[in-house]
Parts: C-alpha cells; sequence; structure tokens
C-alpha cells in the first residue's frame, strides 16, 4: 500500500548510501523492476513511483491542480486536448530515487498525443527531494525552487472498453531532459493493466484523470509514496 513518505524516506536512505551520484544518474534512475501483472477492473493502479502531490476533483478544465509548475488549470496543461467535464486528478511527481517506467493504470486501447512543450515556472524539485530525505516535511514549500524552462509533454488517451469510457494520462519531463519514451508503435494499441508503457527520463510528473462518472473514488491522499503497479490509488465504488 501507499507509503508515509517518512517510512519511504528511511528506505531509499539505505538503498542508496553506498551510490555515487554518477552511479545513480546514469544507472539507478533507469532501472526497472519486475511488478506482477495484475488484472483487477475494480482497481485503477498507480501508473508511476513518486510522490502523490495533488489529489483533485474538478467539475470543469478550467479548474487548477497542484503541478510541480505550480497551479495550472486542467485545459491549459493538457493543451485544450481533454473535452469539457468533471474529472478526478491525481498528479505524480516522480523523484531521482525512483525508477522511471510509466505502467498502465488500467486494461484499455491506447494512443499517443505529443503536445507542444509548455513555458511555465518550471520546479526541478531538487531542494523538494533534499528536503523529504532529511526528514523535514512540515518545512515542504510547495513555490521554493523554480527556474523557467520548457517542458515537453505527452498525452495518452486511454479507451476502457468495458466502462466505454476513456481517461487520460499526461507526463511532463524536466526542463533539462526533454524526453518520453513510449514502449508501444502507433495508436489504437490495446495494452493490459499494469503493462509497460513509456518510461521518462529523468522525471518528472505524471497526472492521471479519469471521469467521475467512472464511479471511482481516490483511496490515497497527497503527500504519500506511491509504487507503479503496485499500489491502487482509486477503487470502484459498487453500485
Amino acid at each position: 500500500m501507499a507509503e508515509a513518505i517518512s517510512k519511504w524516506r528511511k528506505k531509499v536512505k539505505h538503498a542508496i548510501k553506498n551510490f555515487s551520484v554518477d552511479y545513480m544518474s546514469s544507472e539507478y534512475c533507469f532501472r526497472d523492476p519486475i511488478r506482477p501483472i495484475k488484472n483487477n477492473p475494480e482497481i485503477i493502479y498507480s501508473p508511476a513511483d513518486g510522490i502523490i502531490i495533488d489529489v483533485s476533483r474538478l467539475t470543469s478544465v478550467n479548474q487548477l491542480i497542484y503541478t510541480k509548475m505550480g497551479h495550472v488549470c486542467l485545459s491549459s496543461l493538457s493543451h485544450d486536448m481533454i473535452e469539457e467535464g468533471q474529472y478526478i486528478c491525481i498528479t505524480i511527481f516522480l523523484t531521482f530515487y525512483d525508477p522511471h517506467i510509466i505502467r498502465m493504470p488500467i486494461n484499455g486501447i491506447v494512443s499517443r498525443k505529443d503536445l507542444p512543450p509548455l513555458y511555465v515556472q518550471d520546479l526541478p524539485m531538487l531542494d523538494f527531494e533534499e528536503t523529504v530525505l532529511n526528514n523535514k516535511i512540515s518545512e515542504i514549500n510547495r513555490r521554493e525552487v523554480s527556474c523557467f524552462a520548457f517542458n515537453q509533454r505527452t498525452l495518452f488517451e486511454i479507451f476502457e472498453p468495458s466502462f466505454g469510457k476513456k481517461l487520460y494520462l499526461l507526463l511532463t519531463a524536466d526542463y533539462d531532459i526533454d524526453t518520453i519514451l513510449s514502449f508501444f508503435s502507433g495508436n489504437n494499441r490495446p495494452v493490459k493493466q499494469n503493462h509497460r508503457i513509456a518510461q521518462i527520463r529523468y522525471g518528472s510528473m505524471a497526472t492521471l484523470i479519469i471521469p467521475s462518472d467512472m464511479n471511482f473514488s481516490p483511496c490515497v491522499k497527497d503527500m504519500v509514496h506511491v509504487e507503479a503497479g503496485i499500489d491502487p490509488i482509486l477503487m470502484y465504488n459498487e453500485q
């Protein structure tokens, strides 16, 4: 299940205590751990390893959600590629210490759309990570790091046939990396739950957007750590 940051921090510090920065940036960050392949249509699993920084219920795509670039409305973040409606959004920040493999949150048919770069006040989050690993959670300031930069964005549209609904997974790469790799070619590709679909080179954000009328509810809160394909983040509400 999702972990408190303090518990996750202890595991990270133990795991990396003998690693050099060169090793971490060239190999550790690119690891691809084996994860179980689950198939449960009543659970939406985390698509990424990282810290949940926002859980929001939106009545409009023009409402703000919290991201690594600060507060941004969903329509701007998605380049107006998400139609007006009510959504649940969960945003995950992939830290330097997390695997950067993105997995399917649910069974579905996937298409990729590359969006124009977003020129914003970017948050590399290095101070955020240092604060977390030094056990100073209360000192976290969402506005503490900033620089202006381009951010590559990729929107994965996922059509879930049993619900007949389309959900979205929006990936944002860090300003100095600008690379999102897909593990499939073409569009309208059926992919099973928890299979790998992409990698964000070095980071840094994944936002899952699902229609409210799919009747899923968040089972996590912000400021906890989750693992892709392991931790449920939304559960189906029985009618």
